[in-house]
């Protein structure tokens, strides 16, 4: 009988409650999650929209650029059209086959315009994106969360883990425009 007294003596002492020293070191944290909407970040911060309205401006440029070119091998499509019965077979050949190179390079501009005008746009988005990660980071490590999500992945909580505002405040207040870098 003192043997089983003895085990639940040591038990109780050992398993029951935590030691003192060790409840006091234990951080107090309401919240060590909080979730950003990011989608948001990089569509309405302010760096965001001027990526935007860059993105459009060139496309415009390089749009009317390309139809410039378009009208201009149009009529010279038509010219050729009503020379071909004037012309010999063979100048009539080596005209079309100008025309046609022309045309090939025309398209190949505006391939390559569109694939320049992608990656700069590429490029300044995933800028912004390092920013929005700093400036993330900046404000888990100040509140001492311990995960910052994205609300994608978040099917419900509260509104209080919610830090998409002061991040974008604070994104705005540091990256106010971001430059689109044509690479020719």
């Amino acid at each position: 009988m003192s043997r089983i007294f003895f085990m639940a003596l040591f038990s109780l002492c050992f398993w029951g409650a935590p030691p003192a020293s060790l409840a006091e070191t234990a951080p107090a944290q309401t919240n060590t999650i909080a979730v950003v909407d990011v989608l948001r970040i990089l569509t309405q911060s302010d760096a965001a929209l001027s990526v935007q309205k860059q993105r459009e401006t060139l496309r415009e440029a390089f749009l009317a650029e390309i139809s410039k070119t378009e009208q201009a091998l149009s009529h010279e499509e038509k010219e050729l059209s009503q020379k071909m019965s004037a012309l010999p077979q063979e100048d009539y050949a080596k005209k079309r086959l100008a025309y046609e190179e022309k045309l090939i390079d025309a398209r190949k501009l505006a391939q390559s315009r569109k694939q320049t005008l992608e990656e700069a746009s590429n490029k300044a988005m995933s800028d912004l994106r390092e920013a929005l990660y700093i400036v993330v980071q900046e404000i888990a490590n100040e509140k001492k969360y311990a995960l910052v999500i994205s609300n994608q992945n978040v099917i419900a909580g509260e509104k209080s883990l919610d830090i998409t505002e002061e991040t974008l405040r604070r994104l705005n207040a540091r990256v106010k425009e971001i430059k689109l870098k044509l690479e020719k």
